[in-house]
C-alpha cells in the first residue's frame, strides 16, 4: 500500500461522532468509515506510538473514548495487560473496530477489550482506569457537553491517573485551507482524499471529499462534513480545573497529557 501526504494530526483525521453535520450521531462516518483505515491511519499511528508507553505502564484499567476504527485501541491493547474499554457510539466506526478486536491478534488480548455503543457522557466506569485517551472528539462538542465530558473522565479515573487528548484548534481559520489527505493505490484503483477548513458561525467547519478513481477515470465520488468548537489552552486549562482535572506538560507536540488530582 502506497501513502502519500503529509498526514498532519492537526485536524486531518476526521473527528468523533458528535461532529456529523445533520443526523444522528450513531449515523455519523456512514461515508468516511470507508476511507478511514487507508487516508488517516498515519496521523493515528504517531499518537498510538507516543500512547504505548503510558498504557504499558498503566496499572488499573483504560479507557479510550471515540475509538474510531480501532487504529491505536490495537496499540493500547497490545503495550498494556489491563482491562481496556473502547468507545464508540457511531455504528460505521464500530463495525471496522470490532473486525479488527475479533479474532484477537494477540493471544487472550480480546479477554481484556470491551467495546461501548454509547456515548461518553453515558459511561459508567467510576474509578475502573488510571489511563484515558480521547483522540478527534474534544473539538466536537458543544461547550456545555464538553465541560460534562471533563467530569466524566474525571469520576472514572483513579486519583492521579492520566489523561491524554489530541490539542484542540485554538480559533477560527481566517480563510478556507485546503489539505490533500494523500493517497493509496489498491489493485488498479487509487484512493484519495481531501480536507476544506472554513470558518461557520463561531466554530471550524471540516469538509472531506474522497476520490475513487480508475485508469484516470472518476467511479465515485463521497464527501461528509463536521463541525468543531474552537477552544484556547487557556480556556481548556480553566474547564480541566473545574472537573478537579489538571493539565501538565504536552506528551508530544500534538498530545496533551492531564492529571487527575486527589481531591475529588
Amino acid at each position: 500500500m502506497d501513502i502519500r501526504g503529509d498526514l498532519r494530526p492537526d485536524g486531518h483525521a476526521p473527528p468523533s461522532e458528535r461532529c456529523a453535520h445533520g443526523g444522528r450521531p450513531g449515523e455519523a462516518y456512514a461515508v468516511s468509515a470507508e476511507f478511514y483505515d487507508l487516508l488517516h491511519a498515519r496521523a493515528y499511528h504517531r499518537h498510538a506510538l507516543a500512547l504505548a508507553a503510558p498504557a504499558a505502564a498503566a496499572r488499573v484499567g483504560i479507557v479510550e473514548v471515540g475509538a474510531g476504527t480501532g487504529l491505536v485501541t490495537e496499540v493500547l491493547i497490545g503495550a498494556s495487560t489491563v482491562p481496556v474499554h473502547a468507545v464508540e457510539p457511531a455504528a460505521a466506526m464500530r463495525a471496522v473496530l470490532l473486525s479488527r478486536l475479533h479474532p484477537p491478534a494477540g493471544g487472550s488480548a480480546g479477554d481484556r477489550v470491551t467495546v461501548h455503543a454509547c456515548s461518553a457522557l453515558e459511561l459508567s466506569l467510576r474509578g475502573q482506569a488510571d489511563l484515558a485517551v480521547c483522540l478527534r472528539m474534544v473539538p466536537c462538542l458543544p461547550p456545555a457537553e464538553r465541560r460534562a465530558l471533563w467530569r466524566v473522565l474525571a469520576d472514572l479515573l483513579v486519583p492521579g491517573g492520566l489523561l491524554f487528548l489530541d490539542r484542540p484548534p485554538a480559533g477560527l481559520p481566517a480563510q478556507p485551507v485546503r489539505r490533500g489527505l494523500g493517497e493509496v493505490r489498491l489493485g488498479i484503483d487509487t484512493y484519495r482524499g481531501q480536507l476544506t477548513q472554513r470558518a461557520e458561525d463561531g466554530r471550524i467547519r471540516y469538509d472531506y471529499t474522497y476520490l475513487v478513481c480508475r485508469q484516470g477515470r472518476m467511479l465515485r465520488h463521497a464527501r461528509e462534513s463536521f463541525l468543531l468548537w474552537p477552544l484556547t489552552r487557556r480556556a481548556l486549562a480553566e474547564e480541566l480545573t473545574a472537573a478537579g482535572l489538571a493539565l501538565e506538560d504536552d506528551l508530544t507536540p500534538d498530545v496533551l497529557q492531564v492529571r487527575r488530582g486527589s481531591g475529588l
